[in-house]
Order: structure tokens, then C-alpha cells, then sequence
């Protein structure tokens, strides 16, 4: 299957958007900092990946993290969702091939315990 075409302009505006929500009055924090521009860089890499279902997967992280901003989830629901899709991913990356269970964990899984890693240390 080929790869869906994205508009170059809507994912920066996601990318954009995702740094929005994360950036908070901790993030001045340069532990904080490093760990939003991990997250936007593993974020890129996901998204540009050959599996359909890394690329699904981040966007699925992408919305669940907008959802919370909008106040749609809160701070337990982003909780057990993450580590749920963490679970999924950690039996994904076991039952795949060894490049493909590699990039899940270097690209799935660790935007879930960046993400999960922000939200505790926000609580």
C-alpha cells in the first residue's frame, strides 16, 4: 500500500499545535524543553515512518493529546489511554520482524512515555 499524500502546510499546523498544547508554564524548564522537542522530533519521524501503523499511531497520540487540551479527556483518562497504546505497542514491537519491532519502540513507544513522562510531571 502506497503511503497517504498529507498536505505539507496541515502537518507543521499539527506539529505547531502539538508543541501549543505541550508548551506550558513549565516548560520553561529545560528538562521540560528538551523533553517537547523530543517528543516533536519523534512525533516528525512517526508520521514520515512506512508503516501504516506507526504513522496511525501517532496521529491517534496527536488527537488524544488535543482531546485532553480541549478538556475532552482528563489528566487519568490521557493516563490509562497512553499506557493502553503503550501495551499495544510493546505486543506489536514483540510480534514483529526486528527492524520493524525496533522503530516501533523508538518511535510509538517513546512518544507514549514522553508524553505520559509530561502529563505526571504537570500533575
Amino acid at each position: 500500500m502506497g503511503r497517504p499524500l498529507h498536505s505539507g502546510r496541515r502537518k507543521w499546523r499539527l506539529i505547531n499545535e502539538i508543541h501549543n498544547l505541550m508548551t506550558t508554564a513549565r516548560a520553561e524548564h529545560p528538562v521540560v524543553s528538551s523533553a517537547i522537542a523530543e517528543f516533536i522530533q519523534t512525533y516528525k519521524q512517526a508520521r514520515e515512518d512506512s508503516d501504516d501503523g506507526i504513522r496511525e499511531s501517532a496521529a491517534f497520540i496527536a488527537r488524544a493529546l488535543q482531546e485532553h487540551a480541549r478538556g475532552w479527556l482528563d489528566d487519568d483518562d490521557m493516563i490509562i489511554l497512553l499506557e493502553g497504546q503503550r501495551d499495544l505497542a510493546r505486543l506489536r514491537a514483540n510480534n514483529a520482524q526486528i527492524a520493524l519491532g525496533s522503530r516501533i519502540r523508538s518511535t510509538v513507544i517513546r512518544l507514549i512515555d514522553i508524553a505520559l513522562a509530561l502529563l505526571v510531571g504537570a500533575l
